[in-house]
């Protein structure tokens, strides 16, 4: 996926400004879509250059929301219907679980107690943005879904790492014992 069909995703639910956007990035697309603020207000501009988008009168607080334009939802509707989704990923979790072999089982267990607690404050985080979403409006519905996916997830991760504490609490330590030289 690219940065330029996530923001006209954004968009489309609703008119956003670029900081609007940004705390999305920081919120509920965290486990979706990780995208900076250096990242977002150039990719704003080429897509209204690109016709896609239009920025609207000055909102509250200065604020310069955007909206789609037409050929936006052209595109994305188009993105969506004739291109198969991109499965691939990048996970430092579990990269890193491959190397937990080289430290010691009490220092595996506290970076899985980590990856426990973290995806049990995500779980908490998405469901309070499951809780405060209106049904009646279509952008809402379809958050549900995504939502729900990441809550899925993010359960599966948290059991993950409940299991993988159970096995390394059964490893021996790595440090072989120190021989007397004397």
């Amino acid at each position: 996926m690219s940065l330029r069909m996530a923001l006209l995703t954004l968009i489309a639910g609703q008119p956003r400004s670029g900081y609007d956007i940004n705390r999305e990035f920081d919120g509920v697309l965290m486990f979706v879509w990780h995208a900076k603020p250096t990242q977002v207000y150039p990719e704003l501009k080429r897509l209204a250059a690109d016709g896609l988008i239009r920025e609207q009168d000055e909102g509250p607080r200065g604020r310069r929301p955007y909206e789609i334009t037409q050929e936006g939802l052209r595109t994305l509707r188009e993105w969506l219907t004739t291109t198969s989704a991109d499965h691939s990923q990048r996970n430092e979790t579990v990269l890193r679980t491959f190397a937990l072999w080289t430290v010691e089982p009490a220092e595996a267990q506290a970076f899985l107690r980590e990856e426990l607690e973290y995806h049990r404050a995500r779980l908490r985080g998405l469901r309070v943005l499951q809780k405060g979403l209106d049904l009646d409006r279509p952008a809402d519905r379809a958050a549900l879904l995504g939502l729900e996916a990441g809550v899925r997830r993010l359960e599966a991760a948290a059991s993950w790492a409940e299991w993988a504490l159970g096995v390394v609490a059964t490893w021996p330590s790595t440090t072989a014992p120190e021989q007397d030289t004397g």
